[in-house]
């Protein structure tokens, strides 16, 4: 089956920010080649099995993923419609099913699941993984495991 094409964001009132070319975003990297505007969509929540031990797999776990989608600026202004913009709830539905499929090991390995499909999905040129493990079934750990990758289309 032909991926789905998506057309960029959703309810971006006070959640997109504008990469210029040349110059580095507030974090400190670089923009995408291009003038991009982007979606994020914060504290999407599943129950995933992943862990480095068999326990952790078979017990699962909450995870915890903040997701930033790129896409190009149009030339002319987008109509006021779902059609025109990526459905973040959609693209919430997309990583929760994909966190409750995967049974990886690494949270590593997720976020680059995560970053790869959405890549192809949603028809972005550039995605932004933020996963966090929210606790850990071992005995005395404490702290969050987080891992942020990008990628973007070559």
């Amino acid at each position: 089956m032909p991926p789905r094409r998506r057309l960029p964001g959703k309810g971006l009132s006070g959640s997109r920010a504008i990469a210029r070319p040349g110059r580095e975003r507030a974090n400190g990297r670089p923009a995408p080649s291009g003038e991009c505007d982007w979606l994020r969509l914060q504290g999407v929540q599943a129950y995933g099995h992943l862990g480095v031990t068999a326990k952790e797999r078979d017990l699962g776990q909450r995870v915890e993923v903040d997701i930033e989608l790129a896409y190009s600026i149009p030339r002319t202004r987008r109509p006021d419609s779902i059609d025109a913009y990526i459905d973040y709830e959609e693209l919430g539905r997309t990583v929760r099913t994909q966190i409750e499929r995967s049974r990886c090991k690494l949270i590593e390995t997720l976020a680059e699941e995560l970053a790869l499909l959405l890549l192809e999905e949603f028809d972005t040129p550039c995605v932004r993984i933020r996963l966090r493990k929210l606790h850990i079934p071992v005995s005395d750990f404490s702290g969050v495991p987080e891992i942020e990758i990008e990628r973007s289309r070559r």
